[in-house]
């Protein structure tokens, strides 16, 4: 072979550009395989469908308005619906046919849009039902269910626990919060952090959710009045001998001491 025809061959597979060089002006498209800014695209994956499991107003409302239309074009009653209806309504939503019949049959019972409302006469049935059955919610969501809903899987056992440990329950201690409380708080947050549940039981008779609320704002507070060179957990630390200064104070004429009141020392 001839030497120059080698080396041009070489040549011109190795430097693609080389096909766009003053011997061939009229070529203006590499081939892929030369082109190494091409890129293989490979076909899109088939997205699985994402079902919404919760619920706001507005698409209640709008799988409810979808209903009473399906059933008025087709001459339908809502309680005659089945499943394969709530099929057909569900196409193009977020939601399972299940989820949307389950849904419409809630409205009906509880007549109210708002997803997840509790009425006054569920509410008192919890407080009764709890006195009777204690923490079995299994039980107890099943009663429910029977009862003031007609048999629908409306209450979990998880709803009717939150229901009644966050708002129901006469144990719950939404009073003002002492510098005890804040010092066992602060002192619990650097401890175990975020883990509101954990710190939550170290003030009895206030739930999760309020322990949350006063650790950032009190946090929250002690940002906004230490300067930027200090560090955030040494003023917390502060904070807390603070409270406890000014708590050992105030039992200095008591008979008991900051220790049996608070389970700790200075």
């Amino acid at each position: 072979m001839d030497p120059n025809y080698s080396y041009f061959l070489n040549f011109s597979h190795t430097n693609p550009l080389f096909f766009q060089n003053n011997y061939y002006p009229s070529y203006q498209t590499l081939p892929a395989f030369l082109n190494s800014n091409i890129i293989e695209e490979k076909p899109a994956k088939l997205e699985k469908n994402k079902y919404q499991r919760t619920w706001n107003k507005v698409q209640v409302e709008e799988v409810f308005n979808l209903a009473i239309q399906y059933c008025q074009k087709n001459n339908k009653v809502l309680e005659e619906m089945t499943l394969n209806d709530f099929g057909l309504i569900a196409i193009g939503l977020s939601q399972t046919p299940e989820q949307v019949m389950l849904k419409v049959k809630e409205v009906m019972v509880n007549g109210t849009l708002r997803p997840g409302k509790w009425s006054q006469s569920e509410d008192e049935m919890l407080g009764n039902l709890v006195n009777r059955f204690g923490c079995k919610w299994g039980k107890i969501a099943s009663f429910l269910n029977e009862e003031v809903h007609n048999r629908l899987n409306i209450r979990n056992s998880k709803t009717c626990k939150e229901r009644w440990n966050n708002y129901l329950n006469p144990n719950i201690n939404r009073g003002p919060w002492t510098e005890g409380e804040d010092s066992t708080l602060l002192e619990g947050f650097l401890k175990h952090g975020n883990k509101w549940s954990i710190i939550a039981k170290l003030v009895p008779g206030r739930i999760e959710g309020l322990v949350k609320n006063r650790i950032k704002s009190l946090v929250h507070k002690i940002k906004q009045e230490s300067g930027q060179s200090e560090n955030v957990f040494d003023k917390i630390k502060g904070q807390i001998e603070t409270y406890k200064i000014s708590l050992q104070q105030k039992y200095t004429g008591s008979n008991k001491s900051y220790k049996e009141n608070f389970g700790q020392d200075i």
